[in-house]
């Protein structure tokens, strides 16, 4: 009987303990400020706020135009997808109708073309509209054109309200930097 007892205690610490890592994980994930460089961006700011393209057209006088716009047929709840340029970087920028839906439907397909390890050529890709505009030629110095090895454009992405906002950089705090760069200017203070 004495067993039983010991077991039955062992086996409650470990379910309590399991439990207390679970949240701390999800604790974490849910608070990720997303850049170890100091920004202050988070990836996932939930808003009611309902950004449309007719905003982005409006940024217009600070720098930002809008460059292509693309079919959203196959991208599940998208409303409008567009490439963005500001400060000779490029953004893109997709609509969904709610926050909801953006973080729902839209963060499979953000997470599969952003960082280091991006699905951006091949049978993979997702979403295969604008897949050519979503990597870059990276080669070693003294290689030619020919070989090419290609990465992600968009190291990072941020989702605010019923948006996803895709962000170029060399590494993962300068594109957060860059996201937040453009999101000031859709949220002055």
């Amino acid at each position: 009987m004495l067993t039983n007892s010991i077991w039955a205690e062992k086996r409650t610490l470990l379910v309590l303990v399991t439990a207390v890592l679970m949240a701390t994980v999800a604790a974490a994930c849910g608070s990720d400020s997303g850049a170890s460089g100091g920004s202050a961006v988070a990836r996932v700011i939930a808003s009611e706020r309902i950004y449309t393209l007719e905003d982005f057209e409006a940024l217009r006088p600070s720098g930002v135009k809008t460059v292509k716009d693309y079919d959203t047929e196959d991208l599940p709840a998208a409303l409008d997808v567009v490439q963005a340029v500001f400060n000779q970087l490029a953004y893109e920028v997709r609509f969904y109708s709610s926050h909801a839906d953006a973080v729902a439907e839209g963060t499979v397909y953000a997470e599969s073309i952003t960082g280091e390890d991006a699905v951006v050529t091949g049978d993979e890709v997702l979403w295969e509209e604008g897949e050519r505009d979503r990597r870059k030629c990276s080669r070693a110095a003294q290689t030619p054109h020919s070989s090419c090895s290609y990465s992600a454009r968009y190291l990072e992405y941020v989702i605010r309200g019923n948006m996803i906002l895709f962000c170029e950089g060399d590494e993962s705090p300068d594109a957060f930097e860059n996201c937040e760069n453009l999101l000031t200017l859709l949220e002055p203070a």
